[in-house]
């Protein structure tokens, strides 16, 4: 039995079919819901492999911190929002 900080979750897209991602996880919580999209192709006792379509996995770009004006702007519409709540402004 692995530990939590053992298990892995791997994906893995080779240069020659960029429209699946091929997965082998061994973390239940991941093949909980990697069983919701798709049909383990093989399984063992440690885990399971997944193939699913590139299109299903999304990579973004970490979100840019915001700026100090931007911090300020919402503040102030916090400080105007629970007042509204508040009912001190109509």
């Amino acid at each position: 039995m692995l530990t939590v900080s053992e298990r892995e979750t791997h994906f893995n897209m080779t240069g020659d079919n960029h429209g699946t991602w091929e997965v082998y996880t061994d973390d239940p919580m991941w093949i909980a819901r990697l069983d919701k999209i798709a049909m383990a192709w093989k399984t063992s006792d440690e885990g399971r492999w997944y193939k699913i379509p590139a299109r299903q996995v999304t990579l973004r770009a970490p979100a840019k911190p915001l700026t100090e004006a931007q911090i300020e702007i919402r503040r102030k519409a916090g400080e105007r929002l629970r007042k509204r709540q508040d009912g001190k402004i109509t």
